[in-house]
């Protein structure tokens, strides 16, 4: 993504307004690692901003994803997160805690291998999502010898049946 400034200066070129409200969500997400939902900005933002508004918040994520400067994905928690590095990444998604965070470099298909054209789609971009648990869930949960996790109550492992 790029930065505050300079999205400033490309809104106001198309003649739009650097408002308050769009510079301030912009300025929390320019080196943002956290894969934040919309829900989690607004939290961030209103603290400050008492008159900002989730539909605010949502608009100007919207529009970060129209201009190809931050990416929208979903990983089953019920919420839409925002990433604003655009380049090709895989990330890493914890199934208990949902913590998302980025793939180290050289994680998944390389960059290259993304086709210009499938099934008569021009393909733009791609996502990896690698789903398993983060090592603070794993030591909650104590993983068991055959790496599935282990409820903390009752010893068994998660996914079995009676949980």
């Amino acid at each position: 993504m790029r930065d505050s400034e300079q999205l400033m200066a490309r809104v106001r070129a198309q003649g739009g307004k650097a408002t308050p409200q769009r510079v301030a969500v912009w300025r929390a997400l320019e080196h943002d690692q956290t894969h934040p939902t919309a829900e989690d900005l607004y939290a961030r933002l209103k603290v400050t901003m008492p008159t900002l508004s989730l539909t605010t918040v949502y608009h100007v994520l919207n529009e970060l994803v129209e201009w190809g400067e931050l990416r929208r994905f979903d990983i089953g928690d019920g919420h839409i997160h925002f990433d604003p590095d655009t380049a090709p990444h895989a990330e890493l998604i914890c199934l208990r805690c949902h913590r998302v965070m980025d793939a180290p470099a050289g994680v998944g298909m390389p960059a290259e291998t993304l086709p210009n054209e499938l099934a008569g789609y021009r393909i733009i971009t791609r996502t990896e999502q690698y789903f398993g648990y983060c090592p603070d869930c794993r030591q909650a949960m104590r993983i068991g010898s055959q790496g599935r996790p282990r409820s903390a109550l009752h010893g068994r492992s998660t996914g079995d049946a009676g949980d």
